[in-house]
C-alpha cells in the first residue's frame, strides 16, 4: 500500500513540475517582451534560477547534515543532466539553433563553473588541503564570480533593451508576476514531493542509497530544468530553453555551492576521476557540437541521451560491484 501512495505522489509532483514550467515559461516570455529583454536573458536569470531552487533545498540541507558527497554529488549530477539530458530531450522536440553568444559566451560558462568546481573541490595539489573540500574561501570565490556573472547579463539585457523594438504586450503585470511566481512555487514543490516520494519508493524496493543519490536525486532535483526546457521548446522559444539548461548550470555551482559553502565548509570523499571527467566533458561536449554545426539536432540530441545512460550504466556497475 505505501508503494502504490509513493507511486502516486511521484505523478502528483510530476503534474505540478509541468504547470509550474508552462506558468513559468509564459509569465517570462511575457516579461520579456513588456519589458523589451531577450528570452535567453531571461532564461539564463529569472528561469534558471527558479528551476535550480531544488538543487538549492536538497544540497544546503545535505550540507548541514554534513554529507558533501550528497550536497556536491546532487549538484554534479544535475549539471551532467543538464547538459546532456535536458538539451539532448530538447533537441529531439525541436533543432535549437546556437547563435555567437551561446557558442561564445553561455556555453563556456557553463564550462568555466565546471572547471572552476573542481579546481576549489577536488585539486589537493593546488590548494593547501589534505582531502577534497569546498572551503569557505572557495564558496566566496564561486559568490563572487557569481555577482559577476549576474552583472554581466543585467549589462546585456539593458543593451538588449535599447536594441529591441517596443512590443506590446497584452498580459497586464499582475498576471506575470503570478505567473512566474506561481509556476516557480509549483516547480519547487512538486520538485520536492516527487524526489522525496520516489526516494522512499526506491528504499522499499531496497535499491542502495548510493543509487538514489546518484540517479533519482539528481534527476529528480534537474526535472523541473527538463520540463521548463521541453515546454518552452514546444512553445517555440528555443533560446529560453538552452538558455534554462546551461543558466542552471552556472547558478547550481556558482549559487547553490557557494551559498551552501559559506554556511558550512563540505567535506567530499566518493566523487572519483569518472564522475568529475563527466561532468567537465559534458558541457564540452556541447560546445564542440556547437561549434561545429551552429545547432543541436536531433540526432546530436540522441547522442547527448546516449552517452547519459552509458554514464548511468557506469554508476550502477560501480554501486552494486
Amino acid at each position: 500500500m505505501e508503494i502504490v501512495l509513493y507511486s502516486l505522489g511521484v505523478l502528483v509532483g510530476l503534474c505540478g513540475i509541468i504547470k509550474g514550467a508552462d506558468w513559468l515559461v509564459d509569465g517570462s516570455s511575457a516579461l520579456a517582451r513588456k519589458f523589451r529583454i531577450t528570452e535567453i536573458v531571461i532564461g539564463l536569470t529569472i528561469v534558471a534560477f527558479g528551476t535550480s531552487m531544488p538543487e538549492f533545498v536538497v544540497s544546503l540541507f545535505a550540507a548541514l547534515k554534513g554529507s558533501g558527497d550528497m550536497s556536491v554529488g546532487n549538484i554534479m549530477g544535475s549539471n551532467i543532466f543538464n547538459s546532456l539530458v535536458i538539451l539532448g530531450a530538447t533537441a529531439f522536440v525541436s533543432t535549437v539553433p546556437v547563435g555567437r553568444r551561446a557558442l561564445y559566451v553561455d556555453i563556456p560558462w557553463s564550462a568555466l563553473a565546471a572547471f572552476l568546481c573542481w579546481l576549489f573541490c577536488f585539486d589537493m595539489f593546488l590548494w593547501p588541503k589534505s582531502e577534497n573540500a569546498l572551503t569557505r574561501v572557495g564558496a566566496m570565490a564561486f559568490l563572487l564570480v557569481f555577482a559577476v556573472f549576474m552583472c554581466y547579463n543585467f549589462w546585456l539585457a539593458r543593451n538588449s533593451r535599447r536594441a529591441m523594438e517596443v512590443q506590446e504586450s497584452t498580459v497586464s503585470n499582475t498576471t506575470i508576476f503570478f505567473q512566474i511566481v506561481g509556476g516557480l512555487m509549483a516547480l519547487i514543490i512538486g520538485g520536492r514531493v516527487m524526489v522525496d516520494c520516489a526516494s522512499n519508493v526506491a528504499s522499499l524496493l531496497h535499491v542502495s542509497e548510493a543509487v538514489i543519490a546518484l540517479t533519482i536525486v539528481a534527476g529528480g532535483t534537474s526535472a523541473p530544468e527538463l520540463v521548463t526546457s521541453i515546454i518552452a521548446a514546444r512553445k517555440g522559444k528555443l533560446e529560453m530553453a538552452i538558455g534554462n539548461a546551461i543558466g542552471s548550470n552556472v547558478f547550481n555551482v556558482f549559487f547553490v555551492l557557494g551559498l551552501a559553502g559559506i554556511i558550512t565548509p563540505m567535506h567530499i570523499q566518493n566523487i572519483n576521476q569518472v564522475d568529475l571527467l563527466m561532468f567537465v566533458g559534458g558541457p564540452v561536449l556541447l560546445w564542440l557540437m556547437a561549434f561545429l554545426f551552429r545547432r543541436i539536432n536531433r540526432l546530436m540530441g540522441v547522442v547527448l541521451i546516449l552517452v547519459y545512460l552509458f554514464f548511468l550504466m557506469y554508476l550502477v556497475r560501480q554501486v552494486t560491484a
